[in-house]
């Protein structure tokens, strides 16, 4: 008896914990008796501290006024009809804030008549609060795609996660390729008011760029025991570090250790897989408008400096039908023919050099050597090469040669004495400069733009392909005032 009894007592404890464990209580309604049984967990659910006065009215009580009248309707559904029921209702506990429920009922019979119902109730709040926390981030998700600049997808997603995902100590920083460089662009005022500014982390500090140049998340319950941790001082205790692809980093901390659940940690992912997209996306269209400028430009060229040429030739043409022609009418048809192939041949170059240019394209070259086979392209008359250094640069090695070639050659057309032309590096990137007439100030700009020339014969294409070149590499180029009075032509942001 004392055994069945300790067994009996074994399974109770067992089945308490279990209900504690995983939310649910159990309950039964006596219809003949009119009394209400509940388990401890139900009680736990209500917020009920002892079990007086448990009636089925007041158990109805406590949930939130507009969900009442379901409630009621599905118990007499099941008293009356016999129909088992399922509802998911707001509950206001008697020591809490609102939950969330999911109630079951199954009507037991004897003979015809309900005589009692049994059932369980459970806690799915966590459950209700993820689903929205997820239908809030899809909703953001739509507002990402919407922002025009990485600034302002940045501040978007740092609104999110406070907002969305109550983590109010966050930031992004995004990659800066120029200085390669993680650079603070959005972040909360919790996380400056605990931290101060927000630091720009350079190549190998702190976990941000092991997560950035890995790819790879990095979740710490502690972060100060972590190596390699960028400030052993920091008030953060727990931190996420979630990669932005090529873009960034995303970072969200707790002054907490073990702050961050397996659910908001996996809409943490979410965000920031979704950033990643409004990124990607930003860059492709700053991609389709680089094109769409180019394609603009093209029919630009074709439409007005190919048509002069072709008017030409037809005039020419036209003369010799009427066999009142003579050389000179068939000099110009030739004249203008050659004109329009070298616009075509600068037209797809224009067209070659514009392109994106792939990581798989670029090596480390000395621009010494690319120079001078660029030189060895190039009717040079009686010009002089000079090369400075020898120094090496980062560049797709055909585009550069490319853009050399056109620096030489408009130095050469533009000198009416035998030009010098030096090509050398700097902290910065690379130079060519000549001892020729040079640029004026006021048309130093001027002479980039497509189909600028002072040439009878010239296409105005050769200094635009330039900055075509430069702006595929993502450097800049300059023309200003050279050491020997003529043009210097400066190309930074190369990577040396």
């Amino acid at each position: 008896m004392m055994n069945e009894t300790r067994d009996r007592d074994r399974e109770t404890a067992l089945f308490e914990a279990a209900q504690e464990l995983a939310s649910v209580g159990g309950w039964e309604y006596d219809i003949r008796a009119e009394t209400l049984y509940c388990t401890d967990e139900v009680d736990r659910i209500y917020g009920r501290e002892t079990k007086t006065d448990v009636t089925l009215s007041a158990t109805i009580e406590r949930f939130h006024p507009s969900d009442r009248p379901a409630v009621r309707a599905a118990l007499d559904d099941a008293i009356e009809a016999g129909e088992a029921f399922e509802g998911e209702w707001r509950l206001r506990p008697q020591n809490g804030d609102q939950r969330w429920v999911r109630v079951y009922g199954e009507p037991e019979r004897d003979g015809d008549a309900v005589v009692r119902i049994r059932g369980a109730i459970e806690d799915i709040t966590a459950e209700k609060r993820h689903k929205e926390r997820l239908n809030r981030l899809f909703e953001t998700n739509r507002e990402l795609l919407e922002q025009e600049t990485a600034d302002a997808v940045a501040t978007v997603a740092v609104e999110a996660a406070r907002e969305v995902l109550g983590l109010s100590i966050n930031g992004i920083h995004l990659h800066d390729a120029d200085d390669n460089v993680l650079v603070p662009t959005a972040t909360t005022d919790a996380t400056v008011d605990l931290l101060g500014e927000p630091p720009t982390f350079e190549q190998g500090e702190g976990i941000a760029w092991t997560v950035f140049e890995t790819g790879d998340p990095r979740i710490y319950d502690d972060v100060r025991t972590a190596d390699g941790i960028y400030n052993p001082e920091t008030g953060v205790r727990s931190e996420l570090n979630l990669p932005l692809g090529d873009h960034g980093v995303f970072i969200a901390g707790s002054p907490q250790p073990n702050a961050f659940d397996d659910r908001t940690v996996s809409l943490a992912k979410i965000l920031a897989a979704n950033v990643e997209t409004a990124l990607d996306q930003l860059d492709r269209e700053q991609r389709l408008r680089r094109q769409n400028d180019r394609l603009e430009e093209f029919a630009s060229i074709v439409s007005h400096d190919l048509r002069n040429p072709l008017s030409v030739a037809k005039a020419g043409i036209e003369v010799a039908r009427t066999e009142r022609g003579d050389g000179d009418s068939l000099d110009r048809v030739d004249r203008a023919h050659d004109r329009m192939a070298a616009l075509i041949e600068d037209l797809l170059s224009l067209a070659r050099n514009g392109q994106d240019i792939e990581a798989g394209d670029m090596e480390t070259v000395k621009l010494s050597v690319l120079a001078s086979h660029a030189w060895q392209s190039v009717e040079t008359s009686d010009a002089t090469l000079e090369t400075e250094n020898n120094g090496e640069v980062v560049a797709d090695p055909s585009r550069l040669q490319q853009l050399l070639e056109n620096l030489f050659r408009n130095s050469i057309e533009h000198s009416s004495n035998p030009v010098t032309i030096r090509v050398g590096t700097h902290s910065d990137g690379f130079y060519v400069e000549d001892d020729g007439p040079g640029i004026p100030s006021e048309k130093r700009e001027e002479v980039f733009e497509a189909g600028y020339t002072t040439q009878d014969d010239g296409t105005g294409l050769g200094l635009r392909i330039v900055r075509t070149v430069a702006d595929a590499h993502d450097w800049d180029v300059t023309v200003t005032h050279s050491e020997m009075d003529g043009a210097r032509f400066e190309i930074t942001g190369v990577e040396s």
